[in-house]
């Protein structure tokens, strides 16, 4: 078959036949919505009823996967973990998302003029979200602000112009599977966007009022939101069963050191044993040895 020979409904139907192989192949859903907003691009007047609905009924029967939600006990191993890995930036990062409800590209996208520290707290002014609404969140948490104030000594407080945390994003995803593997968590596929799922959930769990966890969370819907977050606490009810006793040692060792990382950290990276160790390719084996050096130190 020539495309150009084709008139406008056989295109209709070749298109829809080639969504519906994709989809009882097990095809990638994305890539289909990808081909068929290319193609209107490249033909704005081609219209395609077939198979756009053949694409809206292939996500009513398989929805998108959300992202899976993690026990608060494993992200903050996760935060004090990266920093003992010397990836202070990664850390901040990674603690700002989860405590700010952030988007991860939300924080990428943070600028020193977004931020406004203060005695009793931290402003984060949000330019670029989802909806395209500029928006605040206010992180009032003591243990955060202290955790932040010891970033921003370390790191420098950023000019107006530069970025908070000058990673890409890609990096951030390679470091959150990577960090859940090297803590036995690697089953429960963890993903950027586990760190806003998880915090919405954790506030639930703490009793705040649904109303006041959307106007954190910047929520436009009541019903979404409401899903979203019963889902993300069943999903980490079940994510506790799938982890094994000795990984939960682990991470509960990790969760503990969270709160003086700081301190860990400065007395960590003056020993002469850190010196020799290359943290910077982190094998399951290299990291396991490192731990035992940190724990120890947290005993003496």
């Amino acid at each position: 078959m020539v495309w150009a020979e084709l008139t406008e409904e056989e295109r209709d139907y070749f298109l829809a036949d080639m969504l519906l192989d994709a989809y009882e192949s097990d095809g990638s859903r994305v890539s289909a919505g990808w081909l068929l907003s290319a193609l209107q691009k490249v033909y704005p007047r081609l219209k395609l009823k077939v198979a756009w609905r053949v694409f809206d009924t292939w996500g009513l029967l398989q929805p998108s996967r959300q992202a899976p939600a993690a026990p608060p006990e494993l992200l903050h191993a996760m935060f004090a973990t990266t920093l003992m890995l010397n990836r202070p930036v990664l850390s901040g990062l990674l603690l700002v998302c989860y405590c700010g409800l952030l988007r991860v590209r939300e924080g990428l996208g943070l600028r020193g003029r977004d931020l406004v520290l203060q005695t009793d707290g931290l402003t984060l002014c949000l330019g670029k979200t989802k909806r395209g609404m500029e928006q605040k969140v206010v992180l009032r948490n003591g243990a955060v602000i202290s955790y932040m104030r010891s970033f921003f000594e370390h790191c420098g407080y950023p000019a107006s112009d530069e970025f908070v945390f000058p990673i890409s994003y890609g990096s951030v995803l390679r470091w959150v599977k990577r960090l859940s593997e090297l803590l036995g968590a690697k089953s429960l596929q963890l993903t950027t966007h586990t760190l806003r799922r998880s915090g919405a959930s954790e506030l639930s769990r703490q009793g705040m009022p649904l109303a006041d966890i959307l106007l954190y969370g910047r929520w436009l819907s009541e019903k979404a939101a409401r899903e979203y977050i019963r889902k993300g606490e069943v999903a980490i009810i079940r994510s506790r069963g799938l982890l094994q006793v000795e990984d939960w040692a682990r991470i509960d060792r990790w969760s503990a050191i969270c709160n003086n990382a700081w301190k860990l950290y400065h007395l960590v990276f003056s020993q002469t044993e850190v010196a020799s160790l290359r943290l910077d390719h982190v094998t399951c084996e290299r990291f396991r040895s490192y731990e035992s050096l940190v724990f120890q130190l947290c005993t003496t």
